[in-house]
Formats: C-alpha cells, sequence, structure tokens
C-alpha cells in the first residue's frame, strides 16, 4: 500500500471536489431537462429520466468494478457507462440550450422536440438491451452457439446436451489419445453396463 502523504491527501481532495463538482453541474442539468419536458404532475417522470443518465454513470461504474464477472458482463457494463456519459451529455446541453432559449425569448421547433425524444429513446432501449444482455447474455450465446458442430443451433438441436456434456466428451477424446487402453476400457464398461439404456 502506497503511504499517503500530505499531498496525496490534497490531491486526492482536489480530485473528489473536481468529480462532485462535474456529477453535479451535468445531473442539475440534466434534471433541468427531464423537468422541463415531463408534465408538473408527473414529476416523478423526471427523476426515472434522470436515473436513466446521471444514476446510470455511477451505478455501470459500481458495476463493473464490484458485480461483472464474465467477459460478457464486463465490456456491457463499459459500453453502457460510455453511452451513460453520453446521454448524460446530451441531456445536459439540452438543459442549458432551453435555459438559454428561454433567457432569449425563443421558442422551441418541433424538431427540437424530437431529436430530444429519439435521444431518450435510444437511451431506454440500450438500458433495456443491457439488462437483458447482462443477466442472460452467456445463456444466449450458447443457446444460438453450435457446440457440436452439426451445423444446428444449440436451442434447436435435439442431440445438444448442454455445456457439461461437451466437456465430458471432451475430456473423453483427451484421454483417448493420451491413453488409448484405459480409454478403451472405459467405454466398453459404460456400453456393457446394465443400467445404460435405463430412463
Amino acid at each position: 500500500m502506497k503511504r499517503m502523504t500530505v499531498k496525496k491527501w490534497i490531491v486526492m481532495l482536489v480530485k473528489f471536489m473536481i468529480a462532485v463538482a462535474v456529477l453535479a453541474f451535468l445531473g442539475l442539468k440534466s434534471l433541468d431537462f427531464f423537468m422541463f419536458t415531463t408534465p408538473a404532475e408527473q414529476w416523478y417522470y423526471a427523476y426515472l429520466g434522470f436515473a436513466l443518465t446521471s444514476g446510470s454513470v455511477i451505478a455501470y461504474l459500481l458495476i463493473f468494478m464490484w458485480d461483472a464477472e464474465t467477459q460478457l458482463q464486463k465490456t456491457i457494463a463499459i459500453i453502457m457507462l460510455v453511452i451513460s456519459v453520453l446521454g448524460e451529455l446530451a441531456t445536459a446541453g439540452f438543459g442549458l440550450q432551453i435555459d438559454a432559449w428561454q433567457a432569449g425569448g425563443f421558442a422551441l421547433l418541433e424538431s427540437d422536440f424530437d431529436l430530444m425524444v429519439r435521444i431518450i429513446q435510444l437511451l431506454g432501449f440500450a438500458h433495456a438491451m443491457a439488462l437483458i444482455f447482462y443477466y442472460a447474455g452467456d445463456k444466449l450465446v450458447e443457446a444460438f452457439s453450435d457446440e457440436d458442430g452439426d451445423g444446428i443451433p444449440n436451442a434447436f438441436d435435439s442431440d445438444y446436451k448442454g455445456k457439461n456434456s461437451q466437456k465430458t466428451r471432451s475430456n473423453f477424446n483427451v484421454v483417448a489419445k493420451t491413453d488409448p487402453v484405459h480409454a478403451y476400457n472405459a467405454e466398453t464398461r459404460d456400453e456393457t453396463s446394465p443400467t445404460k439404456g435405463r430412463d
């Protein structure tokens, strides 16, 4: 562990203050945008939209650091972290534009609203796909792979017995190459076993 000097404590404090300032500024402007675009009686939608951007930046960072285990999960966490940052920048930018337009007495055009809505739709779609592939991605990859090489995806292959079965067969093939006599005896015992074929 590195020794913490006074200078390092000062630098750590400065980094923390910068992070808080950036998150607060972008987060508040992003929240301004969602407040502007949602009805006053449905104020909770603004905070739910805020969770798609600022909240997700922190969430996916923690997911990557503490929860993601497989390579696919780590990749998804990094991609969604980037998308969340871009979403926060976009919505904060919209918030700044709205403030500037209102201060200047300008009116928003329909095309401006269309662009904002498309950005939010893309963010929502990205989050939905990320959650699906984060929790079921490895299963989906396995389902549409062809482990036994017969040209039929595993999900539709009646002969596919699962990864464990494939690993067992693969291990047997390795043994057969290194010790063919032992492998032959093991296979013969399996074929002549009185319990084989019972289900």
